[in-house]
């Protein structure tokens, strides 16, 4: 059940780390090129903004097609009131998750400014500013989440493991006595505790399975149920606790057996 919670709690920060990248990618920066500028120095200055690496799209929207913009939003043409297209040509650049920081930010919009045809570049500075946080605190949860899982599940498989191994305190014991090295002792409990968390694995990966099958109508619309690295990060976060826990849990409680002597095995 810990390993199933596991596997939860890792879908939940795949899920969040993706819709994190969704976000961030669809904050834009908007330059606004100056009424002076030529056509082919504006098409290079695209081009330039294009190759550059915190890019990920770049759109383009020229003053003609803001005025049919803002034709349809009033319902009326504004030329009835004034003699000349006061909007600007501009360019949305939409940002590589990475860069969507206000630090970044202002850096990329620092080096825009400083192209001589560029009017003004804007940006969200306070919505960037709370989503980073908001993000940041939502991430911090589920990490302190599987964090204390983790404890807790090494705990009671720890429990469990050493419960299995009292009861071979002396065999080890005499193991021991007869010259046996302490991996020889060691590795058939290994092998248990390796095939114990297999087996929870499996279980838990079952447990997933029928979670995604009744939980379908709820989740299809938050979650891509076609993207298949999401399944593959729960069955490795699933299978990789359940043999690590368990191959730990075991080496700490064969040691502690190993390191005693004899007479203090009747006093555990």
């Amino acid at each position: 059940m810990v390993l199933f919670l596991l596997g939860l709690i890792s879908m939940f920060m795949y899920i969040g780390e993706k819709l994190s990248t969704h976000i961030k990618e669809n904050l834009t920066i908007t330059v606004e090129i100056k009424d002076f500028a030529k056509p082919e120095e504006t098409a290079t200055f695209g081009d330039y903004i294009k190759k550059m690496p915190y890019a990920k799209k770049v759109t383009f929207t020229s003053k003609e097609t803001a005025l049919e913009r803002l034709k349809e939003e009033m319902g009326e043409d504004p030329m009835d009131l004034i003699s000349h297209n006061p909007l600007p040509d501009t360019y949305d650049i939409y940002l590589h998750s990475p860069y969507a920081n206000n630090d970044s930010i202002l850096f990329i919009a620092k080096s825009l400014k400083n192209v001589h045809i560029v009017n003004k570049v804007d940006y969200q500075k306070n919505l960037i500013h709370e989503l980073n946080y908001n993000l940041t605190r939502v991430s911090a949860v589920f990490m302190i989440i599987a964090i204390t899982l983790l404890l807790i599940s090494f705990v009671l498989i720890n429990n469990t493991m050493r419960l299995l191994i009292y009861s071979n305190r002396f065999i080890i014991n005499t193991m021991k006595l007869v010259g046996a090295t302490k991996w020889f002792i060691r590795r058939p409990y290994l092998w248990q505790g390796i095939l114990i968390g297999l087996s929870a694995s499996v279980l838990a990966t079952l447990y997933m399975v029928a979670f995604f099958y009744f939980a379908y109508p709820n989740i299809s619309l938050y979650i891509d149920l076609n993207d298949n690295s999401l399944y593959t990060v729960i069955v490795a976060t699933i299978f990789l606790s359940g043999i690590v826990i368990t191959t730990f849990a075991t080496l700490f409680a064969t040691n502690k057996y190993l390191r005693h002597e004899t007479n203090d095995l009747y006093f555990i």
